[in-house]
């Protein structure tokens, strides 16, 4: 996305670069995105003081747990504007479609919204196959990967981020490697069909089954654009392994 009349002493480049990163990696700061393009945090508070006051960007507040001591940093996502501008996968007459459908019964919605995504296990499995054919070994986390750039080549700027959750151990010996469950955190930062979206969730309900079907588990959706979070976030289990 091209933010329009912004810092002349920039290049648009390099903000459309920074506009990128924070929609797929956002709450980001201004150190992290100075690090990723090898920038100075200098140069980087200036376009992203341009992109703020432009209605582009938005400081998000981030949880106290991830502050640290000292001053907390801030932390950058998409602003409601930003998204609204954003290329998307609907037009007016798909959003009347939509709600042509609706008239007819929430069934009809649904069904319209499995539609939407039949393909996307088709087009993994095909991703997966031509790595297996080449040699790789795809495992689930891999999978999860592959799954995140065919999101992101429909509009969603998705990206994967792992958590490792310590898992309670009563009765452990001393010394004994803690038991940890290894989950990963799938983030959309763009929404293609948000407008809709915030009026009908059997969109985000069957985005979130046609992912579960592709990993083999169950998954859960934590937060969506269209109920207002920064990011749309869906919590995938991956393995149960150990910490060293």
């Amino acid at each position: 996305m091209t933010a329009p009349d912004l810092d002349p002493a920039g290049p648009p480049a390099t903000r459309d670069r920074l506009v990128e990163a924070i929609s797929a990696h956002g709450p980001i700061t201004a150190r992290q995105l100075a690090e990723r393009f090898g920038l100075t945090s200098a140069a980087v508070r200036r376009h992203l003081a341009a992109l703020e006051a432009e209605d582009v960007i938005a400081e998000h507040e981030m949880p106290v747990a991830h502050r640290g001591r000292g001053r907390p940093s801030k932390a950058f996502v998409l602003s409601k504007s930003a998204h609204d501008h954003l290329p998307g996968g609907y037009d007016e007459l798909a959003v009347m479609a939509v709600e042509e459908l609706a008239r007819r019964g929430d069934e009809a919605v649904a069904r319209l919204a499995e539609r939407r995504v039949a393909d996307w296990e088709a087009a993994l499995a095909e991703a997966v196959a031509v790595r297996e054919a080449a040699g790789e070994k795809v495992t689930i986390s891999r999978k999860v990967e592959l799954l995140a750039e065919l999101l992101t080549s429909r509009g969603y700027a998705t990206t994967v981020r792992p958590l490792h959750v310590p898992l309670p151990t009563p009765g452990a010996r001393s010394g004994s490697s803690p038991r940890t469950l290894v989950t990963a955190q799938l983030c959309h930062g763009h929404c293609p069909v948000l407008d809709v979206a915030a009026d009908h969730p059997e969109l985000c309900e069957a985005e979130t089954r046609v992912i579960s079907r592709i990993i083999g588990a169950p998954v859960q959706r934590l937060a969506t654009l269209a109920q207002g979070a920064h990011c749309c976030t869906t919590h995938i289990p991956l393995t149960e392994g150990r910490t060293s």
